[in-house]
């Protein structure tokens, strides 16, 4: 957990780099359009993971924890047709009505439970959710009586969700870097300042020199 904690930053920008090259992939290439179900899908997967495990810990309400385990089981198989269809070979999945009932039940799905949740005073309730889940309504609702799907309109609104993730993924791996930075900068000894050593000192007695004495020679 340590190396996670100390490398955390590093996995941020790459996971900014991804998001932001798919989401560029969608945009140019003209296979955007085919996949485009794909991403949804592993995006709607993803926060259904991660919603699980944290909520039941923390809701107290045993009625509205059943309802979330089913709506977030239901999210979950949804996501997974999203995905799996597309790659079982189907190409126009993107334009069928078969995605766009899966995806207006997923987003009529969580903005009922969520404002229930909220009007049986279990959850809270704030300007960003609330804004979503109402979008998230109205959405859903045309999704079920528009007989066709603009998905290129589909995919300018994911590049500019993946641009705001981004750039949010990539201001916190800047700032866990500078704080690997300065961590590192304190374990490491300054190389370039002075350091005091502490010898001791003795007392070398000094010698006359003494001249070798020559042999004399008796001649």
């Amino acid at each position: 957990m340590k190396l996670f904690r100390s490398y955390g930053w590093l996995l941020k920008a790459t996971a900014a780099s991804f998001i932001l090259g798919l989401a560029i992939f969608l945009e140019v290439s003209k296979d955007g359009e085919t996949i485009v179900s794909v991403f949804i899908g592993i995006a709607i997967i993803m926060y259904s993971v991660i919603r699980l495990v944290p909520f039941i810990k923390t809701q107290k309400s045993d009625l509205i924890k059943t309802i979330n385990i089913i709506e977030i089981t239901v999210d979950f198989a949804i996501g997974l047709a999203l995905v799996l269809i597309p790659l079982l070979g189907s190409d126009d999945f993107g334009t069928s009505d078969l995605f766009r009932y899966l995806l207006g039940t997923y987003l009529v799905l969580r903005g009922t439970v969520h404002f229930y949740s909220v009007s049986s005073h279990h959850e809270k309730n704030d300007i960003a959710l609330f804004v979503f889940h109402i979008a998230a309504l109205m959405v859903g609702t045309i999704l079920f009586w528009e007989s066709a799907i603009d998905l290129v309109i589909l995919i300018h609104i994911i590049l500019v969700l993946s641009i705001i993730s981004g750039g949010y993924l990539g201001y916190d791996s800047y700032n866990g870097y500078n704080v690997y930075r300065r961590q590192k900068t304190l374990t490491m000894p300054d190389i370039n300042q002075d350091v005091d050593v502490t010898v001791d000192e003795k007392v070398i007695p000094i010698l006359d020199e003494v001249e070798p004495e020559q042999d004399q020679i008796v001649s």
